[in-house]
């Protein structure tokens, strides 16, 4: 086995959430939000210039 017991194993797949999360979802995308404060992904960066060309 990988991991030595399944408890060790589920903490792998936990995600930790910030208490702010939810509002995330109801806010526009911010480049200082999603690129700088937090790792992007290209994704992330089109969604906040809205065109590939800027991205």
């Amino acid at each position: 086995s990988v991991f030595s017991s399944s408890e060790r194993a589920h903490q792998v797949l936990r995600i930790r959430k910030r208490a702010n999360s939810f509002l995330k979802e109801l806010r526009h995308s911010s480049l200082e939000r999603e690129c700088i404060e937090e790792i992007c992904d290209f994704e992330e960066a089109k969604e906040i210039f809205q065109n590939v060309d800027d991205t």
